[in-house]
């Protein structure tokens, strides 16, 4: 959600997305499925 500066990273669960991981205006978000990959919140809308 880029007009929030917002990140959401979901997960499927069975026929259902959870969410993971979020962050907002600054943090770090992190993948379920891509091992040590990071975001920071900042380096995105920065």
């Amino acid at each position: 959600m880029p007009e929030l500066k917002t990140i959401e990273i979901l997960t499927i669960d069975g026929d259902k997305y959870k969410i993971h991981a979020v962050a907002a205006l600054e943090g770090v978000v992190t993948s379920k499925a891509i091992e040590g990959l990071q975001l920071n919140i900042a380096d995105i809308f920065g």
